[in-house]
């Protein structure tokens, strides 16, 4: 029998009884009175009506729980359509805007002749190599050429679709600030990319060699320390995105030999900045996993890759979007940073 209807016939049975002792206990009291027993029948049917209320009373409260968990879940349920509605809409757009922008005609000849922001001078490499810009207190960023068209020399602004064990495809992930990026960097002919993977210097976000790097931190605080580098007007600086990311690593790949190497750590096993280098970016693939603007629903997308061959292509993780956003799987979680104008 249905456990369900099981519940109801208790309970009817159970109210029944109740009632009916109710409406009748000047009876069943004189019925009491004429037994040789009275102490034995009006302990047992005490106790008969306290067990029945015990009874009812319990499962009026589970019935009432599963209400209030059907109530929830219908709820969740409503919030979980208008958040997947909400992101839907909004990599909608994202891709039309892409998809408009990118069929633009640009000057390729941006691409060689990097633009250097205000109070940043050059420091070395060359357009197609990594060429390297810093500020007044020696934070370095590396030039990224990319444009609509892809040649010999030059990448495509674009996001990739990597096999991974998150099952992360580029349409199902959104991007903050996109449009902005994506129109600065097709007209200027590329963006600026940390040298390194952003470290803490007197407790102030840096990309230098040779730092403790700014670990253990949520998507939104990164998203914080991140804004906080810089406050002049003439230029962005922002927590990477997707599209930065994957343009950046098809250029080293289509440039260079991607090499991976081993986590350094100082005399405290605290890991640092700067250990592997190619086209004077460090650590874009290896050393630690790195957050980004990216969101896929209700989840976070943090980048990095593992110290294998078979897995070199993967390039992008989900990662619950939990307080600090980690798992167990995940032992060092920092953040890179992007600029342009």
């Amino acid at each position: 029998m249905d456990s369900n209807l099981i519940i109801v016939c208790i309970i009817i049975l159970c109210t029944s009884i109740f009632i009916y002792g109710i409406k009748n206990f000047e009876d069943l009291k004189k019925w009491i009175d004429r037994k040789k027993e009275k102490k034995i029948f009006k302990f047992i049917y005490v106790v008969f009506f306290i067990l029945a209320f015990i009874v009812l009373s319990i499962l009026i409260y589970k019935n009432i729980i599963k209400i209030i968990n059907i109530y929830k879940s219908y709820n969740f349920s409503k919030e979980n359509e208008a958040m997947y509605s909400y992101y839907d809409e909004k990599i909608k757009q994202e891709n039309e805007f892409y998809k408009e922008v990118i069929k633009k005609e640009y000057n390729p000849n941006n691409c060689k002749n990097p633009y250097i922001p205000e109070d940043f001078e050059y420091v070395e490499g060359e357009w197609n190599t990594g060429f390297v810009i810093q500020d007044e207190n020696k934070n370095q960023f590396v030039w990224i050429p990319c444009s609509n068209i892809e040649n010999e020399e030059i990448v495509k602004l674009e996001k990739q679709n990597f096999e991974n064990p998150a099952f992360i495809s580029k349409d199902l992930c959104s991007d903050t600030e996109y449009e902005d990026f994506i129109t600065s960097t097709l007209e200027n002919g590329g963006f600026y990319i940390s040298r390194f993977e952003i470290g803490k210097e007197e407790n102030k976000p840096v990309s230098k060699l040779g730092v403790n790097l700014w670990k253990d931190v949520t998507r939104d605080e990164a998203t914080e320390i991140i804004n906080s580098m810089y406050e002049s007007n003439k230029f962005s600086c922002k927590l990477i995105n997707g599209l930065a990311y994957d343009t950046a690593l098809n250029w080293l790949k289509k440039t260079t030999n991607l090499e991976f190497a081993d986590i350094i750590f100082n005399e405290d096993l605290e890991p640092l900045s700067g250990r592997n280098k190619q086209n004077n970016i460090y650590d874009l693939l290896d050393n630690v996993f790195e957050l980004t603007s990216e969101e896929s629903y209700d989840t976070v997308i943090i980048r990095g890759t593992i110290n294998d061959e078979e897995y070199k292509d993967r390039n992008r993780y989900s990662i619950l979007k939990t307080e600090n956003y980690f798992t167990n799987d995940i032992n060092v979680l920092t953040f890179r940073a992007i600029l342009y104008k």
